[in-house]
């Protein structure tokens, strides 16, 4: 059985920009912690498809703890999983497909964009009583396929500058702002997403430290539009430039 977050978000409202994002063992491209398919821990030996990759179980230890976040939020158990010590087998790269891209990035799964699969992942969500939330992915890539994903990630965000969202009779002009964050890991790029109809914004942020790459979905209503999403990204990254 897959276990991953699921791309379908609850409708966005005039209070919300986005609500929080649904979990689902379905459309996933991760196993579970406990798969027996795939490739174990072991096989990241020296000169194996997973070498210097990190497992789910390390990536884990990388994730932000609820004390990082501000007062209020707390942790959702049900989001909060890894693959454990097994590395998914190696699938063939799909084209970027745009078509339908942009609403995917009002998910907290917004990675999957890329159309790439991971080797290994780690993620956790947090969510406060105003059903602000923020979360945090990290997935490790074999091969080229974290700067892939970066590349990817950056098309998706250009070609979703000026979209239309529409759900549950609410339509939103959506304008996202992207742009390149210097000596953060050794790719980063940040989004923030707002509308007139909104309250509030997201902040995404993905950042790539060698085959590991690091996504974070921060949505609030506060006029910041979740600023403080690119202050908790960094110290995700510190963790995995230490654990190279």
């Amino acid at each position: 059985m897959k276990l991953r977050r699921a791309l379908t978000a609850v409708a966005a409202t005039a209070v919300l920009p986005l609500a929080l994002a649904a979990c689902s063992s379905g459309g996933s491209d991760h196993p579970s912690s406990g798969a027996s398919a795939g490739h174990k821990g072991s096989s990241n030996a020296a000169g194996g498809p997973n070498a210097g990759l990190l497992n789910g179980t390390r990536l884990k230890a990388l994730l932000l703890p609820v004390g990082a976040l501000p007062k209020g939020y707390k942790a959702d158990p049900q989001a909060t999983r890894d693959s454990g010590t097994a590395f998914a087998p190696a699938s063939s790269k799909a084209p970027l497909n745009l078509a339908g891209a942009c609403p995917k990035l009002e998910a907290s799964a917004w990675i999957q964009t890329a159309g790439l699969e991971s080797a290994a992942f780690a993620q956790g969500d947090f969510a406060n009583a105003s059903q602000e939330e923020f979360n945090q992915e990290v997935d490790s890539f074999r091969g080229k396929d974290a700067q892939t994903v970066m590349l990817r990630l950056g098309q998706v965000l250009q070609h979703c500058a000026h979209f239309t969202d529409k759900s549950n009779g609410t339509t939103a002009a959506v304008t996202i702002r992207t742009t390149t964050v210097p000596k953060m890991g050794d790719q980063t790029l940040k989004a923030v997403l707002t509308a007139p109809e909104w309250e509030g914004g997201t902040t995404l942020v993905a950042s790539r430290v060698g085959n590991t790459v690091i996504t974070t979905f921060y949505n609030v209503q506060s006029g910041d539009k979740g600023s403080a999403g690119l202050g908790l990204t960094k110290k995700i990254v510190a963790q995995a430039q230490k654990a190279k």
